[in-house]
């Protein structure tokens, strides 16, 4: 349940801690019925007075245009987005003078799409996070800061409290990795008919996001995924997006999602999905001991398994459960 003061209120922190103003120009070019086409720059720039460029759909070389024609300065994509911008014919010649800094949100950006964007094109990219339950735009950081900390969401925005959390609720310490819980006046009102999941979200004021993170020594914050795609293998907690990240560094590697498979001696192991570059070839092992040689052992996965494609949201998420039901996994 979103009430008027969680959209104002979001508005306020973009507005301010992203230094948003009536000159800037946003393309929306991911659905209408996703909150972070309504929210990410839509209603805060209504609210200061800036200009929305709606696009009936998304077409890579029309939105490379459009960016240019409308001089865009603030521009949302999720990972899919950009890659397809990466490999678009129009790429190259591309004019992004005066975008002052793109954002990607939706799923974690893999550090090799934001280094290969960077050479290409250099500019900003930054990396957002936010859910449709807290406003959605909950981190910010500066452009000089998204080059020095990549990887990082930032630091929480205005009007905002973090806080990282075990199980039980008790502060983690920076460096740690536990659940990030959020309060503030962006969090919503609970869930539509469901006292029960509003009891189990929202807890002494703090909104439960079910995503995992850590801080860093100077206060920067690190997604690690979310709760329900950590991995315990021999009591040893494996958090898939940070094994994910290792696999995409590897030249071979177009796309990777590691989920859990039960097995009877280390209660879960390791299966990563991955789409190849056509251009490439490694074999399983050669994956698998590449992450060994970059992660603890225990964190390589068990098995890799090749596909042509991986399952998407219309707002570019890995659908995780469609690919536990095709390869055995548990949903649960």
């Amino acid at each position: 349940m979103i009430p008027h003061r969680q959209v104002l209120w979001n508005c306020i922190n973009t507005v301010v801690s992203w230094g948003l103003g009536a000159d800037d120009v946003s393309p929306v070019m991911t659905p209408m019925f996703h909150a972070g086409g309504l929210f990410i720059f839509l209603t805060p720039l209504f609210y200061v007075g800036g200009k929305i460029v709606l696009a009936r759909s998304f077409n890579s070389e029309d939105s490379l245009a459009l960016i240019q024609r409308e001089r865009c300065t603030v521009v949302l994509g999720v990972p899919t987005l950009f890659q397809m911008w990466l490999n678009s014919p129009s790429f190259a010649m591309a004019d992004f003078s005066r975008v002052r800094f793109f954002v990607s949100g939706g799923a974690p950006c893999p550090l090799s799409l934001i280094e290969a964007w960077r050479a290409a094109k250099g500019g900003y990219l930054r990396q957002g996070y936010g859910l449709t339950e807290v406003g959605v735009n909950c981190f910010t950081m500066t452009n000089e800061e998204s080059e020095r900390k990549m990887g990082s969401v930032g630091k929480p925005i205005f009007h905002s409290h973090m806080r990282i959390v075990d199980e039980d609720g008790r502060d983690m310490r920076r460096g740690e990795t536990g659940e990030l819980v959020i309060r503030g006046p962006h969090v919503c009102a609970g869930y539509w008919g469901n006292p029960a999941a509003t009891r189990l979200a929202l807890r002494d004021g703090w909104f439960h996001t079910g995503d995992m993170a850590r801080q860093d020594a100077d206060g920067f914050f690190y997604i690690a995924g979310r709760y329900k795609d950590m991995i315990i293998s021999g009591g040893e907690n494996i958090y898939a997006a940070e094994v994910e990240t290792v696999f995409l560094e590897h030249p071979a590697v177009r796309e990777a999602a590691l989920i859990g498979l039960p097995d009877a001696k280390w209660g879960e192991v390791g299966l990563m999905v991955v789409v190849p570059h056509s251009e490439q070839v490694a074999t399983a092992e050669e994956l698998i001991d590449f992450c060994r040689h970059r992660l603890a052992r225990y964190k390589a996965p068990k098995r890799v398994i090749f596909a042509d494609s991986l399952p998407y949201s219309p707002y570019g998420k890995v659908m995780k459960a469609e690919l536990r039901a095709r390869y055995g996994g548990s949903d649960e």
